[in-house]
């Protein structure tokens, strides 16, 4: 897929480029405000710094929450275990015992209980152990500021703009996989690739995870379509589902196939549907009349032949084959006609 190729060789440049602005951002004002070791704030700057926005966000507060309860555990095992090295070895076990059982909670106690070592055991020789640990938290916190500046400010890299140009090509390459099942319907029922829909059905189900990015994170911060991003990502798994049924069906029956008599309309049907679909992955409005007139011709069509008598001529296995994926596509069709029509969609007019 030419767009992910050419957006992940760019995001990583661009990632690159934000990282070591965000690492001179954060030790140049920790030097600024006075803050002694500047060299926390750049770490933490290149640990945050995801590739996306959203992840960027998500770890700036995983990074800073983790932090802050780390430092208040801190603080509170500076107070009751003495410097000595006993105290200190009981001190450690307690701390970050009961940060790792706290995990069962909440992931942030796992970055609580690094902050706890760190404090707990550099701040050993420090004069005033508190006022180390709360440098160490101001440092930490000018870093989790510089990278969340820089995310989402300086060309941010947007999990939905990913998303959007996975979901064409995705959309895409559902409309040629349609329309080869259809065309191999056509050929007298041949044989069909069984996992011919297995890689886009992992990648459909990766793109809930990266919607729930956007919705729950970038949405507070930049105004994006999410309505219509969530049918998109519905409709592909929706029609996914619907489509992975044909090649059970056009594998399930041996022998000779037949030509099927509504080769014209079925035809028609796979192109307005595969048009239709192209148009919903790219988020552009859509013509319905072809779809809706496609979908209509099948049903008409399909009732003058039955009262003909021309099914006669099938197996029972293989009328049930023929009806099933007939029925298949014009439910399909029928189906996408109503995701055209659907405010989300219409509104793009």
């Amino acid at each position: 897929m030419s767009f992910i190729r050419e957006h992940f060789i760019n995001g990583h440049v661009r990632h690159g480029l934000k990282v070591g602005l965000a690492s001179v951002l954060a030790y140049y004002l920790s030097g600024f405000v006075g803050l002694p070791y500047a060299y926390w704030a750049v770490i933490t700057t290149v640990i945050v710094m995801q590739m996306h926005v959203a992840d960027s966000i998500n770890m700036c507060l995983y990074r800073f929450t983790g932090t802050a309860i780390g430092a208040v555990i801190g603080i509170l095992l500076i107070l009751i275990f003495p410097p000595t090295p006993g105290a200190t070895m009981l001190g450690l076990f307690v701390g970050a015992g009961v940060c790792a059982y706290l995990t069962r909670y909440n992931e942030r106690f796992r970055m609580a209980a690094i902050t706890v070592a760190i404090v707990f055991l550099t701040s050993l020789d420090a004069e005033n152990r508190i006022e180390f640990t709360l440098f160490r938290v101001v440092e930490i916190g000018v870093g989790v500021l510089c990278a969340f500046v820089v995310s989402v400010v300086v060309l941010p890299s947007r999990a939905g703009a990913v998303l959007r140009g996975k979901l064409r090509d995705q959309y895409e390459e559902l409309a040629t996989h349609y329309t080869i099942l259809m065309d191999n319907f056509l050929k007298r029922q041949k044989k069909t690739d069984p996992d011919l829909f297995f890689d886009l059905a992992v990648e459909a189900q990766k793109n809930r995870e990266m919607f729930h990015k956007v919705f729950v994170t970038e949405s507070r911060f930049f105004r994006d379509d999410v309505r219509l991003l969530s049918l998109q990502v519905t409709v592909l798994q929706s029609v996914l589902e619907r489509l992975q049924s044909m090649p059970i069906l056009l594998n399930d029956v041996e022998g000779d196939g037949f030509d099927i008599i509504m080769a014209p309309e079925l035809t028609r049907l796979a192109k307005a549907t595969s048009e239709a679909l192209r148009a919903i992955g790219q988020g552009v409005p859509h013509d319905t009349h072809e779809l809706a007139a496609a979908v209509d011709v099948i049903e008409n069509r399909f009732i003058e032949l039955r009262s003909q008598g021309v099914t006669g001529r099938f197996s029972a296995r293989r009328l049930f084959q023929v009806l099933s994926f007939i029925n298949t596509s014009q439910h399909l069709g029928e189906y996408v006609l109503g995701v055209l029509n659907k405010p989300e969609m219409a509104q793009l007019k």
